[in-house]
C-alpha cells in the first residue's frame, strides 16, 4: 500500500508540473514509474486514472478562486480493477497481483446482506479499494431505463424537511417529508468537539484522534438516516410512477459573508449534497426521472401570478403576494414554484396542469406517519436518545414541481458494499 501511494503522488506531480490532462500520456508515465517500484501495469493505469481525477479538480478550484494547496495523497491504500483480483463471496477469501508471480490474499468477513446484493442478477464487481482500517467493494449494475411519469414529485429543499407539491391526474396535494433529527445530530456533535477541543488543548496528538471518531460517528449517523428517508421517497414516487423535481443547489454559495458565524457553520453542515446524491442514484437504480431546476427567485415568486416580492431575507416564515392575495407557507409555495417550472419546460409532463387555487384549502396529507412520542413528552437521555436513534419521519402533501436540466437516468449506477477485516 505504501508503494502504490507513492505511485500515486509521483503521477499526480507530474499531472501538475507539466500540465498534462490527457490519460493516455499519464498512463504511459505511470507505467514507467511502475516498473521502478515493481508493481504491475494494471495497478499503474488505476493509479494514473486516480491522479488524473485530484489533478482536474485542483484545476477547478483554482479557476474558481478557491484553495490552492497542492493535493497530496498521505494516507497508504491499494485501488484496482477486477483484472488484478479475485473475490469468493462464499468464503470471503480475496487474492491480489501485486507483481509479475507474486500474489497476497486473505479473508473478510462477508454479511447475509452482503452475498445477497451479490447474487443479485445483473451486479459485478467493478473495483477493490483496501486501506488500513477496510476493504471496499465497488459494484456495477445496469440501471433501467427510465419510465414515462404520470406524476410529478416537487420539493424545495431545506435544513429540515423536503417541502413541495405531488401533482397527478386532476389532484395536487402539499407534500412535507421532515426530517429533525439531523439537526439534532449535528448540534449535539458539535457541542462534543468543542468540549473535546477544550479538555485535549494540551495534547494536539490526542485531541485530532478524538475529533476525528466524533466526526466520523457523526457522518455515519446522519448518512444512515438520510438513507432510510431517500429510500422512502424514491419507492413512494415509484409507486405513483411518478418524476421527481429537486432545486439545483450545486453553484449556490451557502450563506452571505455579513451572516453570523453561528448560522455559517450551520448551513455548512448541512447536508444537502448527500441527501441529493442518494435521491438521484437510487431514482436511476429504479428508473425514476429526476429533473433538476435552477432555484433562483423560487422563494420569492407568486406561483399564481408570478409576482416577485421582496428579498427572501424578509420575506418571513409566510409568504403574502401584494399583488394577488396567494398566502402560503415560504417553503411550500418554493415547492410550488419548482413544479410550475418543470411542468412549463418539461414535454413529458404536458398532460399535467397545476392550479394553485386548488391548493389553498388542502391540507397537508402525511405519506408515511410520524413516530410516536414518548409520555409526557420530556427531552430527558431516554427520550433523546429514541429522537436520534428513530427513523426519518415522512409526511407528504402534494402540489406540482417542474423538471430542468438533466433528465437522463440512464447508466450504471455504482453500488458500495463495506466489508470490515
Amino acid at each position: 500500500m505504501g508503494e502504490y501511494r507513492v505511485l500515486t503522488n509521483e503521477v499526480l506531480r507530474e499531472a501538475l508540473l507539466t500540465s498534462k490532462s490527457s490519460r493516455g500520456a499519464l498512463s504511459r508515465f505511470a507505467r514507467d514509474r511502475a516498473f521502478v517500484h515493481h508493481l504491475t501495469g494494471q495497478h499503474a493505469v488505476v493509479a494514473a486514472n486516480l491522479a488524473l481525477t485530484l489533478a482536474k479538480a485542483h484545476r477547478r478550484r483554482l479557476r474558481r478562486g478557491g484553495s490552492a494547496r497542492i493535493p497530496y495523497v498521505r494516507r497508504r491504500f491499494v485501488r484496482t480493477d477486477p483484472k488484478t483480483f479475485h473475490f469468493d463471496p462464499d468464503s470471503g477469501k480475496i487474492r491480489l497481483s501485486l507483481r509479475n508471480g507474486e500474489w497476497c490474499s486473505w479473508s473478510v468477513r462477508v454479511a447475509r446482506y452482503h452475498r445477497t446484493v451479490l447474487a443479485a442478477p445483473g451486479v459485478r464487481i467493478k473495483q477493490l479499494h483496501v486501506n488500513e482500517e477496510r476493504v471496499v467493494l465497488y459494484l456495477e449494475r445496469e440501471a433501467p431505463d427510465p419510465y414515462s411519469p404520470t406524476s410529478l414529485l416537487a420539493l424545495d429543499t431545506n435544513e429540515s424537511s423536503l417541502d413541495g407539491v405531488f401533482v397527478g391526474a386532476g389532484r395536487a396535494r402539499w407534500v412535507r417529508a421532515f426530517f429533525p433529527e439531523v439537526r439534532t445530530i449535528q448540534a449535539r456533535h458539535f457541542a462534543r468537539r468543542r468540549f473535546l477541543a477544550r479538555k485535549k488543548a494540551h495534547d494536539r496528538r490526542v485531541a485530532r484522534l478524538l475529533l476525528s471518531n466524533e466526526g466520523r460517528r457523526e457522518r455515519h449517523r446522519i448518512r444512515s438516516r438520510l438513507d432510510v428517508l431517500s429510500k422512502r421517497l424514491v419507492e413512494s414516487a415509484a409507486r405513483r410512477q411518478a418524476a421527481i423535481a429537486l432545486e439545483d443547489l450545486s453553484k449556490l454559495p451557502l450563506t452571505k459573508r455579513r451572516a453570523s458565524s453561528r448560522f455559517r457553520r450551520r448551513l455548512s453542515s448541512w447536508p444537502r449534497s448527500e441527501l441529493h446524491r442518494q435521491i438521484e442514484y437510487k431514482a436511476a437504480e429504479r428508473g425514476v426521472p429526476v429533473y433538476w431546476v435552477n432555484p433562483f427567485r423560487t422563494s420569492i415568486s407568486c406561483p399564481r401570478c408570478g409576482e416577485i416580492t421582496r428579498p427572501r431575507s424578509r420575506v418571513g416564515t409566510m409568504f403574502d403576494c401584494a399583488h394577488c392575495g396567494w398566502s402560503k407557507d415560504r417553503q411550500l409555495n418554493a415547492g410550488a414554484n419548482v413544479a410550475r417550472t418543470v411542468l412549463r419546460e418539461t414535454a413529458e409532463l404536458g398532460g399535467l396542469r397545476l392550479d394553485p387555487d386548488a391548493l389553498s384549502n388542502d391540507a397537508v396529507r402525511p405519506l408515511f406517519p410520524r413516530e410516536k412520542s414518548s409520555g409526557n413528552g420530556r427531552s430527558g437521555r431516554r427520550g433523546r436518545d429514541r429522537l436520534e436513534g428513530g427513523t426519518p419521519s415522512v409526511r407528504l402533501s402534494i402540489s406540482p414541481k417542474a423538471p430542468t436540466g438533466n433528465a437522463e437516468s440512464r447508466g450504471r449506477g455504482a453500488v458500495a458494499i463495506s466489508v470490515r477485516r
